[in-house]
Order: structure tokens, then C-alpha cells, then sequence
């Protein structure tokens, strides 16, 4: 019991560091597509770290833009007409040109409409004047997140009878902190109530009044272990565990973005992070087999194939396939790769270093550089004018392989040969001047008058047609 506690403990704690760490929220647009744009085409001239300021105009910060330069305010939030800024990157003036040495591709000057259009959310407020700092990985490690794991000596409790003589690790550890800040213990939950919680949290189904009164007329001391094991070993407690993690994987059926694309195969996915649960798969193997488990050997035909499955955690993530630079798919690929990377098994926004040093957690853009160099080196898509995943076949069971592979050559022959009689059927058309009549029904009868006819003149030859009343099969 004590282990299964903590191994649930430990996953609520990643669960629960994925909920607590920094999102960028409306600031996700501005650090993914206009921070990088105007650090690229706007700097060298318009921020504190130019040579020398150009128009006294600083794009570098929030306050910059607002205040603008001689010619005004650069950006109006809201109003991408009224804002100096597009109309430069625009062209649509000749006095007024930027960069003035080549003008901005079609998807960076819109990108910049978006946002200025969606409010021109700028997280850089506080910025000041001045070169930016360096990050201090040194002082940044000193945290308590990223300090080595130590084992902690368990609180010695002595609880009045009645009030919880066989105190868990965790309780332990809750009432000593509770006594230290001399918070008063609220009395122990009744036992129908404590029986609801069991459900939920484990199967998250209610019990019925069958099950209720079964554990409440069960006088023996195990009978509150005997439930914890039979929910934990019933099916319905991996699918309601399973689904924490899928959350965390950001798991769908579908791609979204651009054009939605089905993920036919994400069930088997869902069904390996079920059978995980239910079968208490290690949970440094279950990250092992999720992030590279088509590397790591297999003894079994199955135990490959469930790898091979799990390393769709890397595959479901939202993309847009249409986009055409295909270099920048496959970056915005491992993007997302890293940053769901982080979460799930970090807790941290890692994504925050694609352009900067983080700004909260000891993460350099150098090490976020290193990492996608690991990611680009896997050949995840298939390119195209609308790219899609690798797919990988799954070994079938050997009777199952022998019956796909004699199907496959007698399917393979079968269109050989239409092929080939296809091609004869050409030769015969193309050689031949004679005409004819094609026949679809030679059990077709005429019992009326024919209503009319059509004549097609096209460059294989004359096609002609007559309608009317026909029995079908001689009916």
C-alpha cells in the first residue's frame, strides 16, 4: 500500500507541476512570431543595444513602440491602419519604407498585423534601458526544484485513539506541518464517506448502495486495503488515470490547426497509457518508451510494438501540415516536441529559450539549441504540398503476417494483370477505326420509343447515346 500511495503521490506531483508552470497565455504569439521578427529586422537600428538609434524609435520594449520615435507613437493596439509601424513594413508610402533595404516577406508583415490588430500584447513592460544581462545558471540551480532529490526523515506522530493510529508517511508529514502553524486537524472522515472518495479517485465511478453496505458491515481490520487493492486492479482505474495523462500529452484525434487531420491510429495510444496504468508500469520506463521507444531492444513481437505505439506521445501534437516552408514545419515540429517535453516530465516552459535565455527557470538558449538538435535528427514528417506523420507498420502475430503477405501477392499480381489488360485495351482502341456500340445491359429490352440522343465530338473519337424506356433484365 505504502508504494502504491507514493507512486500516485509522485504522478499527482507531475500532474499538478504541469498545471502550476508559466504558460505564456496571451503573450504565446508575441514570443513565438513577433519577438523573433523584430529581434531579426528591427534591432540593429531600434533598440537599446544599436550602434546608434535610429528616428529616436526603440521596438526593444512596450514602452518603446507606445511612446514611438519623431514621427509619433509606432504602434496603435487595435488599429493596424492607424499604426506607423505596418504602414512602413507596408511600403505603401515612399517616404516611409522598413527596413529600408528590402521589404518584409508576405507572412512576416501579416503576422504583425495579426497582433497589432489582436491588441499588440507585449510582455516586456518592465524592461529598462541598458544591455540585458546574462542568466545566472548558477544562482538559477540553487532553487528547490532543481536541487538534488534527498530523503527526508518521517515526522514522529502520537495521535489520540481513535484519530488515526496507522498514520501513512504523507500524514505524517501533513500533521506535522499542521502542528507547527497550529492549524487545529479536521476528524477523520466517516467511513461512507471515505468509501466515495476511494471510488472517485481511483475508478471515478460512485459506488453503489450494494458496494456501500458490503464495506460497511465488513468488521475486519483489512477491509479498507482490500477495497484499495480490487479498485486499483479493476480496468476502470486506468481509464480514469490514463486520462490525467493524456491531458498532459495533449492527446487528440485530430491535428488541429490549418487543415484538421484525423490521427486514425491515436486510440492505440490511449490504449497503451491505459494498459501502462492497469499493468503499474514503471514510471521512468513509461517515459523512456514515450520519448524514444522504437531505440530500445524488445524481447517480444508485442513488447516492440507497444514501444513503437508509445513514441506517439512525440506524434499528436497540434501542427499545421500546410504550411509551405517545410523547414520551418519541421522546427515548429520539434518546437512543440520540447515544450511538451518539458511540461510532462519538467514542469517548465523550455519553449521560452526557441528565442531568449528563459526569463524564470536557468534554461539558455543554447541548451534549448542542443536539445532541438536531438529532436531535428528524428525524420518525424512526410513532406508534401500538405506533409503528414511517419507512419510505422506494427508486426503482426506470425499466422496473421503469412495471411497479409499471401494477400498482398495476390493482390499485387490481380493489378498486374488489370494493369496489363488496361494497357492491351488502349492499343486495341487506339489501332482500331472501326466503331461500334457499347452495351452496359444485354438483358435490357426497349418497350417504348426512344426520347432522344446525344452526339460528343472529343479528341479519342465520336461517342454517341440514345435514352428511352428499357426493362431491366426482362421485367
Amino acid at each position: 500500500m505504502g508504494k502504491i500511495v507514493t507512486k500516485l503521490a509522485l504522478f499527482s506531483l507531475v500532474v499538478v507541476g504541469l498545471s502550476n508552470a508559466r504558460a505564456a497565455g496571451e503573450f504565446d504569439y508575441f514570443e513565438k512570431e513577433i519577438r523573433p521578427l523584430l529581434h531579426k529586422h528591427c534591432y540593429k537600428c531600434h533598440s537599446t543595444e544599436a550602434e546608434k538609434l535610429k528616428g529616436g524609435l526603440l521596438l526593444d520594449s512596450r514602452r518603446g513602440w507606445a511612446t514611438g520615435g519623431d514621427s509619433g507613437p509606432a504602434i496603435v493596439p487595435g488599429d493596424p491602419e492607424g499604426s506607423l509601424l505596418l504602414r512602413a513594413v507596408s511600403y505603401a508610402d515612399d517616404d516611409l519604407q522598413m527596413p529600408p533595404k528590402y521589404k518584409l516577406a508576405d507572412h512576416e508583415r501579416a503576422a504583425l498585423g495579426k497582433w497589432v490588430e489582436a491588441g499588440a500584447a507585449d510582455p516586456r513592460d518592465h524592461q529598462t534601458e541598458g544591455k540585458a544581462e546574462g542568466i545566472d545558471l548558477t544562482k538559477g540551480r540553487e532553487f528547490w526544484s532543481f536541487r538534488p532529490v534527498t530523503n527526508q526523515a518521517v515526522p514522529k506522530m502520537n495521535p489520540a485513539p481513535g484519530q488515526g493510529e496507522n498514520l501513512g508517511a504523507i500524514d505524517r508529514f501533513i500533521l506535522a506541518r499542521l502542528a507547527k502553524e497550529g492549524i487545529e486537524r479536521v476528524d477523520l472522515a466517516r467511513p461512507e464517506t471515505l468509501l466515495r472518495r476511494l471510488y472517485f479517485d481511483l475508478i471515478g465511478l460512485p459506488p453503489t448502495p450494494e458496494q456501500i453496505d458490503d464495506f460497511l458491515t465488513d468488521p475486519s481490520p483489512e477491509a479498507y486495503e482490500r477495497l484499495v487493492d480490487r479498485l486499483l486492479g479493476s480496468p476502470q482505474f486506468g481509464e480514469t488515470w490514463g486520462r490525467h495523462w493524456l491531458d498532459v500529452a495533449r492527446f487528440a484525434e485530430s491535428s488541429g490547426g490549418g487543415r484538421s487531420l484525423m490521427f486514425k491510429d491515436a486510440w492505440r495510444f490511449r490504449d497503451y497509457v491505459i494498459n501502462a496504468f492497469n499493468d503499474d508500469k514503471p514510471f521512468d520506463q513509461f517515459i523512456r518508451e514515450q520519448i524514444a521507444g522504437d531505440l530500445m531492444p524488445a524481447g517480444t513481437r508485442e513488447q516492440q510494438n507497444e514501444r513503437f505505439v508509445a513514441t506517439g506521445f512525440l506524434a499528436l501534437g497540434p501542427h499545421n501540415y500546410e504550411l509551405q516552408d517545410k523547414e520551418l514545419l519541421r522546427m515548429e515540429v520539434v518546437d512543440e516536441q520540447i515544450e511538451t517535453v518539458g511540461r510532462a516530465f519538467l514542469g517548465m516552459t523550455l519553449g521560452c529559450a526557441r528565442c531568449h535565455d528563459h526569463k524564470f527557470d536557468p534554461v539558455p538558449t543554447d541548451d534549448y539549441y542542443a536539445l532541438a538538435g536531438i529532436f531535428r535528427s528524428t525524420q518525424s514528417l512526410v513532406p508534401g504540398n500538405v506533409s503528414s506523420w511517419v507512419a510505422r507498420e506494427l508486426e503482426p502475430e506470425p499466422t496473421l503476417k503469412k495471411a497479409i503477405e499471401q494477400h498482398t501477392g495476390e493482390t499485387g499480381e490481380a493489378n498486374a494483370a488489370l494493369k496489363a489488360a488496361k494497357k492491351e485495351l488502349r492499343k486495341v482502341e487506339e489501332t482500331s477505326g472501326k466503331t461500334g456500340i457499347i452495351v452496359d445491359d444485354l438483358q435490357a429490352e426497349k418497350i417504348g420509343d426512344w426520347d432522344g440522343w446525344h452526339y460528343e465530338q472529343t479528341a479519342q473519337g465520336s461517342k454517341a447515346g440514345l435514352s428511352g424506356n428499357l426493362a431491366q433484365n426482362g421485367t
